[in-house]
Order: structure tokens, then C-alpha cells, then sequence
């Protein structure tokens, strides 16, 4: 009888301790949230609108600044970069194809979290409108996420990963595209190509007529 109340006040204070630390958890953002003010958002929202002009200009001199000694970047086809000017010669190989340009714009709102006043963990949606060199265009969604950091009085950005629908993707859709009008193509050429070579093969071997 002794041992299942003991064994009864050990599950409770587990389950009681289980419980604050959550609640001390769930609360700890809140907190870090409360020691930053606006000033701070609006230096946050400064570091993301360059890095977005870096994207659509190209011009990766501007984003360098804001970049943690240590960043990490993962595009949306599961690249890795750590340096600019790596990710900078990805980026432009990106035009040697059939993109002629890539503009990139937030959609909706943003969620942040803030782990501590020096570090902010921000999340939301984007759109990357794709120009193509034959006039046309198309939209593809993306969902991003990014670690910012405090250092030497500016937020510089830590680590930012890319992603998006691979079954939506209008580059790989473009592609698909110009697969398909290679094949019907490559078909009708081969059709033709038998074609002519069994007229000339008709002809080589038919019979002359003899005269009598």
C-alpha cells in the first residue's frame, strides 16, 4: 500500500514538472518578444528588403553587409551555399537557359519568433515571378524561413532556406514542355526521315521492264 502512494506522488510531480517546463517554453519567446521594440523590428524588416533588392537586381554587393560570418543559404533545389560569391554564380546560371529574369515579393504576413532579443526566427510565404525568353511567364510559390542575428549593432542574416512544390514548378514545367516538343519533333522528323529513305530504297531496287 505504502509503495503505490509513493509510486503515485512520483508520477504526479513528473507529470507536474513535465508541465511547467512546457509552460516555461511556450512562455520563453514571449518574453524575448517583450525586450525587443520597434526599433528593432523595423532594422529586421531593413536587413530583409535588401536582401530581396540583392535577389531582384542582382547585385549581391548590397546583401554582404547583412550577412552572418557563418551564413547559410538552401535554395529550393537543395543547394548549400556559405559563400557570395558561389551563391552569386548559382544565381546567374540560372539566366543562361530560358529565364530571362526572376522577381521575388513576400506574400502575407510574417510569423516571428524571437528565441532571444539577439536572435529572431522569421517564417512566411513568397512569390518568384519567372520571365522567359520565348514571352512568356509564370508564378511559382515558395515558403521561406530565416534565422536572423544581432551582431555589432546590426541584423545580419544567419541562415535562410527556400522551398516549393516541386509538382508546381514552372521552370521544371518549361522544361517539361520543351522535352515533350522535342520528342513530337524528334518523331516526326524520324517518321519522315524512314520515310523518304524506303522511297529511295522503292526505287533503287524496282524491277526494269524488259523489251522483247
Amino acid at each position: 500500500m505504502m509503495k503505490h502512494r509513493w509510486t503515485s506522488i512520483y508520477k504526479c510531480t513528473q507529470l507536474l514538472w513535465s508541465f511547467l517546463l512546457v509552460l516555461v517554453i511556450w512562455n520563453l519567446p514571449q518574453y524575448a518578444l517583450a525586450d525587443v521594440n520597434s526599433q528593432e523590428i523595423n532594422a529586421i524588416i531593413r536587413t530583409r528588403d535588401i536582401a530581396l533588392q540583392a535577389l531582384n537586381t542582382r547585385d549581391f554587393a548590397k546583401i554582404q553587409p547583412y550577412l552572418h560570418p557563418n551564413f547559410t543559404i538552401t535554395t529550393v533545389d537543395n543547394q548549400i551555399f556559405h559563400k557570395v560569391p558561389e551563391f552569386e554564380k548559382y544565381w546567374n546560371q540560372q539566366f543562361s537557359s530560358s529565364i530571362k529574369d526572376i522577381k521575388m515579393q513576400l506574400k502575407g504576413d510574417t510569423l516571428r519568433t524571437f528565441l532571444t532579443p539577439e536572435i529572431d526566427v522569421a517564417s512566411g510565404e513568397a512569390i518568384a515571378s519567372f520571365s522567359f525568353k520565348d514571352g512568356k511567364a509564370a508564378d511559382m510559390a515558395l515558403r521561406w524561413t530565416a534565422v536572423l542575428q544581432k551582431l555589432q549593432d546590426k541584423w545580419t542574416i544567419q541562415s535562410l532556406h527556400l522551398s516549393s512544390n516541386l509538382l508546381d514548378n514552372p521552370v521544371l514545367n518549361a522544361a517539361q514542355q520543351l522535352g515533350r516538343i522535342l520528342a513530337v519533333a524528334g518523331g516526326v522528323g524520324g517518321f519522315l526521315l524512314g520515310a523518304v529513305t524506303m522511297l529511295l530504297l522503292r526505287r533503287r531496287t524496282k524491277p526494269r521492264t524488259e523489251r522483247i
